[in-house]
């Protein structure tokens, strides 16, 4: 495997863009970003962040073929991609949730999504990211050599670890997969009756753009819990070929989960692009004093209030 400038690239620009977004959402002083939904989207935006950044270090110690003198780097890195896959997967499953709540129980939405239970949630998330995966730094990272001397990394050398981590995301995707799917379907049910019923739907907390951005999470989620699987799978049935192949394929697949729903953010959302408009058009005729310039909105948003 030959060290990827390309790739690189991408992956740098990926996370440039993707902090980027974070630290919008937060520095935006509208009050549709202090909301349940843009405050989850950022609490499972650093986990994606840091993903992106463990992963890519994972790639690069692969494509560089280098050897034990990493180890500790390796394992922090699979460490840190671990909990942040975990913290990505309750994240978006809490997102459903309020995305179900904004349309199934349209008259508690503001009891359930208040700003103590947000709180309360997000700690949760990371708390269980932390537990789930602390045994892992007790690990040491296994290196191979083919027989023209090239080193390859391969995961854990303790395979009880490695087992146990590897059911352990199994797990957590099974939940995730139930939850999301059976609350999606009941999305897309409820928002077709309403729609048939009296057009699209008034309420403040509808937004069919975040719909469809859940749904798109989704999907890119489930994407790795299927890479999840067959890396089990090799790792029980000690398929080495296997094992290293489908590996390498989750730097792409994550990149994938991560990133990908982030980018139609901008254009599902009409509040986050309106906001980026009104950015980059105030940067432009901004005066030299004067950085950001305040643009009223009379626009009602669908998620105006926890």
């Amino acid at each position: 495997m030959e060290f990827s400038i390309f790739h690189t690239t991408i992956n740098g620009l990926i996370i440039l863009w993707y902090s980027f977004a974070v630290i919008m959402i937060i520095r935006f002083k509208a009050k549709v970003f202090k909301s349940a939904f843009y405050s989850m989207v950022v609490a499972t935006g650093f986990a994606d962040i840091a993903s992106l950044f463990s992963v890519g270090t994972l790639r690069l110690i692969r494509e560089l073929h280098l050897g034990e003198e990493t180890k500790h780097i390796a394992l922090l890195s699979l460490v840190i991609t671990y909990m942040a896959l975990i913290a990505h997967l309750i994240g978006n499953m809490l997102i459903t949730i309020n995305r179900y709540s904004a349309l199934c129980l349209m008259n508690k939405y503001d009891v359930i999504w208040t700003r103590k239970n947000v709180r309360i949630v997000v700690i949760i998330q990371y708390a269980i990211s932390f537990v789930a995966f602390v045994h892992v730094t007790g690990g040491n990272v296994e290196y191979t050599r083919d027989d023209d001397g090239t080193v390859a990394m391969k995961g854990f050398r303790e395979k009880q670890i490695d087992l146990i981590a590897r059911f352990t995301t199994i797990g957590a995707s099974i939940i995730y997969a139930t939850v999301t799917l059976s609350l999606n379907v009941r999305l897309l049910f409820e928002w077709k009756r309403l729609s048939r019923a009296d057009g699209v739907p008034k309420h403040k907390h509808h937004d069919k753009g975040l719909l469809l951005y859940t749904l798109l999470v989704f999907i890119c989620s489930m994407l790795v819990c299927s890479q999840q699987v067959i890396k089990t799978v090799s790792t029980f049935t000690g398929n080495t070929s296997l094992n290293l192949w489908i590996s390498l394929q989750y730097v792409w697949m994550n990149e994938i989960m991560v990133t990908l729903p982030s980018f139609p953010l901008l254009v599902l959302s009409s509040d986050f692009r309106q906001e980026i408009f009104n950015l980059f058009r105030c940067s432009k005729h901004r005066s030299g004093s004067s950085l950001f310039i305040a643009v009223p909105s009379t626009r009602r948003s669908v998620v105006e209030r926890f």
